[in-house]
């Protein structure tokens, strides 16, 4: 019973070390990532820790697996390298009691992954769907400003520039806005209309979606580019209505679909690779986790990462071919029964020839 401790004592701190230095690595990509929307004003900064909040969980789910993965590698391959797993042999702890406490830690990981990918991230995405979405992502076109920096709507028909943005990011200084128009005696030729302003403000149309930006005390000038036939208005309030912000970021709609749904429309093969692929990073978590402990088998005194590069060609490659089933499951191409279960029977395979390759390793009674 002690030996069984330590032995998961060390493989649950590299699990912690492993899972850690993954999700700070990943976490920190999304963040750029949402950082670069920001930027470029697809979405407000007010949404952003939000945003990047919901990432924990999915990220957490698809993570864990490598992360048990390399754990029981790093651990017991250091209790191979320093001749403390020789001695475990030598007291009667064998092989077969190591998969069996490898099992075990398998099946309490597997089982949060389990939650995390039926339950928890189907409601996650929902919920960032929702963020996206929201009025406060969309209609708030003064939070995606940057100060100082040109900025042009999505279908390119305004052109937009602050140069100061009070702290709460209400109101603007030194407005200029750009905004182009058809002509309609010549539809080759656009009328730009531009406006020059002190100050300016959103405000939001009381019936409707529609957002109009506000501009007092400036000019407007009004023509065609290379003609001198233009107008100067001045004024000291001028509203212009501006293009929405669409700030929603595509999803698949089955990702936010609660897996009782999916199972219930099983026979949709997009529906059916959704559930399959969240049943299918639980299933390897556990198969991984099975891998590791005949790939760690090293002699004594060899380093402990010697299987550690042909163990990520492993997962690579395991990875790979779910998401390719994945895809030919959406696709139609295979059955949906057939699904992506052949991977993991693939994958028993591996466990099989490995434990066969340590046969005399494991012939050895617990």
């Amino acid at each position: 019973m002690i030996i069984s401790r330590y032995l998961a004592r060390e493989v649950i701190n590299a699990l912690l070390v492993v899972i850690s230095v993954l999700l700070l690595a990943f976490i920190s990509q999304q963040l750029v990532r949402y950082l670069n929307f920001v930027a470029l004003g697809k979405i407000p900064s007010s949404v952003l820790l939000e945003l990047v909040s919901f990432e924990v969980p999915y990220l957490l789910a698809l993570l864990l697996p490598l992360a048990l993965y390399l754990g029981v590698l790093l651990a017991y391959g250091r209790l191979y390298a320093d001749n403390e797993m020789a001695i475990l042999m030598m007291c009667g702890y064998g092989h077969w009691r190591l998969m069996r406490l490898t099992m075990l830690i398998a099946v309490m990981v597997s089982g949060v992954v389990f939650y995390l990918m039926l339950f928890v991230n189907p409601l996650i995405s929902a919920k960032r769907q929702q963020v996206m979405s929201s009025g406060e992502a969309t209609l708030h076109l003064i939070q995606t400003l940057m100060p100082g920096r040109f900025q042009v709507s999505p279908d390119g028909s305004h052109v937009m520039y602050v140069e100061k943005l009070s702290r709460d990011r209400t109101r603007a200084s030194n407005v200029f806005l750009a905004q182009a128009k058809a002509d309609p005696e010549d539809p080759e030729k656009s009328t730009w209309m531009l406006v020059s302003a002190r100050q300016g403000y959103q405000m939001e149309a009381s019936a409707g979606r529609e957002q109009f930006f506000v501009t007092t005390d400036g000019y407007r000038y009004e023509g065609t580019p290379g003609q001198n036939n233009y107008k100067i208005i001045q004024f000291e309030k001028y509203a212009v209505r501006i293009p929405q912000v669409d700030a929603r970021v595509t999803h698949f709609e089955a990702e936010t679909l609660p897996s009782l749904t999916l199972l219930e429309d099983y026979q949709q093969p997009q529906r059916a690779a959704e559930l399959q692929w969240r049943v299918s990073v639980g299933i390897s978590t556990f198969l991984l986790a099975m891998l590791a402990v005949p790939l760690c088998a090293i002699r004594p005194r060899q380093s402990r990462y010697l299987m550690l590069l042909p163990a990520v060609f492993i997962y690579i490659a395991y990875i790979n071919l779910l998401f390719f089933a994945r895809r030919f499951v959406e696709a139609g191409v295979v059955p949906v029964w057939f699904g992506m279960w052949w991977v993991h029977g693939l994958m028993l395979l591996a466990i099989s020839l490995a434990v066969l390759l340590n046969a005399r390793k494991f012939s050895g009674k617990a």
